[in-house]
């Protein structure tokens, strides 16, 4: 079978165009476009945390900023109030809801799992070193958070949406 040039060209011209509208697509689910977060105060990373001690921050969703609020004492172990089909285990990095009748998530293991999580008011760094990306609940711009050591936490001032976690 024959075909003439304008064909191919034809062809060729409507396969770029479905690669390059598949492209924005690919970079987003990859969070190419997640900025990190504006320090608020000094930087400190979660694994400075003296013995026995867990980094607190503290996240403001629509505007990007994270600011460290101390060492303290680490929560009790973590006991779901209302779960939906993965209830969180001790020693998973969670994702904690606004309240009622959102579900708590756990995660563990290594890679990373993309999704929407809504309504999130804190992250939870498990037994696995554990970070996420993240939009405030009205939209607006990605952030990634620090990686978070095992019992290390941040509080959101506002709701946020969670669209990746990464172990």
């Amino acid at each position: 079978m024959k075909l003439s040039k304008k064909a191919v060209a034809v062809t060729v011209l409507a396969v770029g165009s479905l690669l390059v509208g598949a492209a924005p697509a690919s970079a987003a689910d990859g969070n190419a476009e997640a900025k990190s977060l504006t320090w608020m105060g000094q930087a400190v990373p979660s694994e400075t945390a003296p013995a026995g001690k867990v980094a607190h921050y503290q996240a403001d969703p629509e505007a990007g900023t994270i600011t460290f609020l101390g060492f303290v004492d680490p929560e009790p172990e973590f006991t779901p109030s209302i779960v939906e089909h993965n209830p969180p285990q001790s020693g998973d990095c969670i994702l904690s809801p606004t309240g009622t009748p959102y579900a708590s998530y756990g995660f563990r293991g290594a890679g990373t799992m993309n999704g929407t999580w809504s309504n999130r008011k804190r992250i939870t760094g498990g037994v696995e070193r554990c970070a996420g990306t993240y939009h405030a609940q009205s939209g607006g711009s990605s952030f990634n958070t620090p990686i978070l050591a095992s019992g290390a936490f941040i509080d959101f001032t506002s709701a946020a949406v969670f669209t990746q976690v990464r172990i």
